[in-house]
This record gives C-alpha cells, sequence and structure tokens, in this order.
C-alpha cells in the first residue's frame, strides 16, 4: 500500500518530531483525514542514483559537483536544499506486515506538523510502542543561514537535529550522519529516551521536513522495527 502525504486538519493531538515521546492517548483515539496529494513544485534537480552521499554535495552554481582545485574543501561543503514539498508531496510505501494505528501523541511541539501516519507489526508479541512512523511538517525557517541559492552547511542540519535531541533530553546512540532519503540528502541518528529507542531520518528541504521514526522497546523487537523501518525508507518519493 502507497501513501500519501496529507496535511490532517483534525488531528487532536500535537506529534512528536521524532516520533520519540510517543505513547497511547487515554482518551479517543485522534482521526487523520484521508491521505490526498498537492501540487509538485520540486524541479528535479537532484540526482535520485543510489542511495550514497556525495552527490547531493554540490556547491552553488557548480551542478558538477565540487571543483577539482576548489579551496573549499572536506567539511566545508553546504548541502544544497530541494525547494520541493518534501513532506506534503511525499509517498511511501507501508511496510509489509504493517498496519495503520492511531492513539499516538507527540510529547515535542516544535515544527509545524501537518500530518502523521503511524504503523505498527500485525504479528502478536510486540509492545505498543514498536512502531513506524511518517510525520510532515511546513514552516521551516533557516534565517541567515540559507544562501541565495538554497544551500545551508551541513553543520546547520545537524545542529537542527541535535536541538530536538536537547527538547526531548534523548540520549545519542551514535553519531548524526548525512545519508539520502527520496534521492535527497537527509540526516539520520539512533537516540535513547526513557521508554524506547528509535532510529530518525530527517529529510529537509527549504520550507518542509519530513520525518521517519522507527522506534523499539526491546533488543527482540529491533531487528524487525529496523529491517522494516529501512524498508520504508527506501520507498519515499517526493514529487
Amino acid at each position: 500500500m502507497r501513501v500519501r502525504g496529507a496535511v490532517a486538519w483534525g488531528a487532536a493531538a500535537s506529534l512528536l518530531l521524532a516520533l520519540s515521546g510517543c505513547s497511547l492517548l487515554d482518551g479517543d483515539d485522534p482521526e487523520t483525514e484521508p491521505p490526498s496529494s498537492g501540487p509538485t513544485d520540486g524541479q528535479g534537480e537532484h540526482p535520485s542514483g543510489q542511495p550514497t552521499i556525495p552527490p547531493q554535495l554540490l556547491e552553488c552554481g557548480d551542478p558538477a559537483g565540487k571543483g577539482g582545485d576548489s579551496e573549499e574543501t572536506e567539511g566545508e561543503d553546504p548541502v544544497e536544499l530541494t525547494d520541493a514539498l518534501v513532506a506534503s508531496d511525499a509517498s511511501w510505501d507501508v511496510p509489509a506486515g504493517y498496519e495503520s494505528a492511531t492513539g499516538y501523541y507527540d510529547d515535542l511541539d516544535y515544527e509545524q506538523r501537518m500530518f502523521m501516519h503511524t504503523y505498527v507489526p500485525t504479528a502478536p508479541g510486540y509492545d505498543t510502542l514498536d512502531l513506524v512512523g511518517v510525520l510532515g511538517y511546513d514552516g521551516l525557517d533557516w534565517g541567515q543561514l540559507a544562501q541565495e541559492c538554497g544551500q545551508v552547511p551541513l553543520e546547520a542540519m545537524l545542529e537542527r537535529v541535535a536541538e530536538y535531541q536537547d527538547l526531548l533530553d534523548a540520549e545519542p546512540l551514535d553519531e548524526a550522519e548525512l545519508t539520502e532519503v527520496g534521492g535527497l540528502p537527509a540526516v539520520t541518528q539512533t537516540m535513547r529516551i526513557p521508554s524506547y529507542d528509535f532510529r530518525g531520518y530527517w529529510l529537509f528541504s527549504q520550507t518542509e521536513l519530513l520525518f521517519i521514526g522507527c522506534q523499539w522497546t526491546s533488543q527482540d523487537a529491533q531487528a524487525e522495527i529496523e529491517s522494516s523501518c529501512a524498508d520504508l525508507v527506501a520507498t519515499v518519493q517526493v514529487g
């Protein structure tokens, strides 16, 4: 089943950006409007290719990548942020053996949330907090960090994820890294909060954020959740 991102105006609770702090509501489940699609504003400037980092580390005005003798070298390259609607115009496949679930809320109200989708294993034996979630946000503002060509330093993306970590009071379990989601640059990291561990994928654009959070409560569930998470990430398309 393929799901397209949609604005969920009727959601009763704010969802966690990293899906960390995500728990079940005590009352009725929040209602979410059916997925719908919006216009495509992306310009397809980013090659999808293999899920590797280098093709996205482009200098502004240099579509061929880094200049051979440029003095702007390692660690200083900005990341070109797409102007595509990475949240409202994203689609993905639900992992096999998972179903949609409602009744979850977010402890972190940081960006402007547009929608959330949560998927839980259909097989018995999993905790209610063993799940995969996809959340969309808009209204991102990079301020003076954004250059005229839509680039921001990689450090700025990592710092934004670090801000989320601090707000969650989460413990990092590995280093934040640059990866790809939907053929575009994204940040991924594994963190821990008291109730569970989770791996997050943050796909930033100039104005939107698509977050994929995959969380588990035990080592037994970790392998299943991480595998299904990777399957979902691999199916993400923007536009």
